[in-house]
């Protein structure tokens, strides 16, 4: 019996993959744990490895099909084993599958009968029902005699084809059976648009008046786009924060004068030694980690009627995509020294931004810091990532005149807002967990003790 080849759960938060690539076609040998496709995820590309070996006998879905997990997407077997069920996974007929050769290599004879399908004269098989071609044919595609032929489009192309305005039923696919994948909308807008540079250069006639479409009341629409990928897990995820927990926020001034002297001292040595760039937000990583250790109802979380504190500090920090956040996690940020969070952080933010992050990279946090300081931001606040019972909002580092001992003196100020869970911390935890993360950044000494070298 051919196994089922179907859509994996690579993260947490997956709901749903994004073929990217087939690495084999159909026909060809497969080797249990040999890559047999790639496909994207709302937080990286990934190698997906077969699970059995065997010959790749149907692929139900092709390069740029969005497939919800755990769905059905080719079958692995014996070589001409027939395939028990074929359909269950997914809308294959209309698809055509993913085996372009198959349906470019038929000959005039071989596509006959097809064409005469198209036309309103289905073949009839031994009970007398319509015959479903092989994934090269068409049939799939067609409804009742008379009406308009159903378009093979991926969901990523019919998407972009839809933000360019651009028809689908003018595009030819050049995907597998036919299907319009995204290059074909990308090079059909870009003839559309070569097409019709002759004609601009002709003076045109003077435009009629145009209705007031922008006038009072009016809200013209310059795009549209679908919540998808990331910023959909983010939108569900953060919805489901801001109405199901119960925020409250604190707000403290911070001395970061002795820290950015440390930080270029630690800048200094570590450039010697070939150690990686310490950053401002390293350093708030290590002293999160350090007063997470001396407060365990922060590093916690609620799940149903039990209070979890836990054993390991993992501090999240988040990333900002072009496409929405992700938060990638440093594992034992307390026990780590500031180079090693530092390593650590700079490799995960560049899998982050080259989408490449794993499941061992995410989705295990203690704590999240998100920081906007980069930005310009003074100060916000930011929603509790669940299920964890606190997140730290970081705003800028800024030259603030501050009263001292009777003076006025400038100093290196940062505001931070800690946003807590009020189901598992009260108002004096949440305010001696800042008092403490102060006191650690303005007596950096603490974020070096018991570190080798130092």
């Amino acid at each position: 019996m051919a196994t089922e080849v179907i859509m994996p759960v690579l993260g947490m938060t997956m709901e749903s993959g994004i073929i990217v690539e087939w690495m084999k076609k159909e026909g060809d040998s497969v080797t249990e744990g040999e890559v047999l496709f790639n496909v994207e995820t709302d937080k990286s590309v990934m190698e997906v490895e077969a699970k059995a070996s065997g010959t790749l006998l149907k692929i139900l879905h092709g390069p740029g099909d969005d497939v919800p997990i755990q769905q059905v997407i080719a079958y692995i077997g014996k070589e001409g084993e027939t395939i028990v069920g074929e359909g269950d996974g997914g809308d294959s007929s209309a698809d055509g599958g993913a085996d372009g050769d198959a349906g470019a290599a038929k000959t005039g004879a071989e596509a006959a009968p097809e064409a005469v399908q198209a036309a309103g004269s289905p073949q009839q098989n031994g009970q007398g029902a319509p015959a479903v071609t092989g994934s090269g044919g068409q049939s799939g595609q067609h409804g009742q005699p008379g009406q308009p032929a159903r378009v093979k489009i991926s969901p990523k192309a019919r998407r972009h084809a839809r933000d360019l305005g651009v028809s689908i039923e003018n595009i030819v696919g050049t995907g597998p059976g036919g299907r319009i994948v995204f290059s074909d909308v990308e090079a059909f807008a870009a003839q559309a648009g070569a097409a019709s540079a002759p004609a601009s250069a002709t003076p045109a006639p003077a435009p009629a008046a145009t209705p007031a479409a922008s006038g009072p009341g009016s809200k013209r629409v310059h795009r549209r786009a679908p919540l998808s990928g990331l910023r959909k897990v983010a939108a569900t995820r953060l919805a489901e924060s801001a109405s199901t927990i119960p925020h409250f926020y604190l707000t403290m001034d911070v001395d970061m004068t002795r820290l950015t002297g440390l930080r270029e001292q630690l800048i200094g040595y570590g450039e010697k030694r070939d150690l990686a760039r310490v950053s401002v937000n390293d350093l708030i990583i290590k002293a999160a980690g350090i007063t997470l250790r001396a407060f365990p109802a922060v590093n916690a979380s609620l799940e149903g009627s039990e209070v979890v504190e836990y054993a390991d500090v993992n501090v999240g920090f988040a990333v900002a995509l072009d496409d929405g956040l992700v938060v990638p996690v440093v594992a034992s940020a307390d026990q780590k020294t500031v180079f090693e969070i530092a390593a650590v952080t700079r490799s995960l933010g560049e899998k982050a931004r080259g989408r490449g992050l794993g499941p061992e990279d995410y989705g295990y946090g203690t704590f999240t810091i998100s920081n906007l300081g980069m930005f310009g931001v003074d100060q916000f606040t930011a929603i509790i990532n669940p299920p964890e019972a606190a997140i730290l909002a970081v705003g800028r580092v800024k030259d603030t005149p501050v009263v001292a001992d009777g003076k006025v003196e400038i100093k290196a100020m940062m505001s931070v807002t800690l946003s807590s869970d009020h189901r598992l911390i009260d108002g004096a935890v949440a305010g001696q967990f800042l008092a403490h993360l102060r006191d650690v950044l303005e007596q950096p000494l603490e974020l070096l003790i018991g570190q080798d070298g130092m």
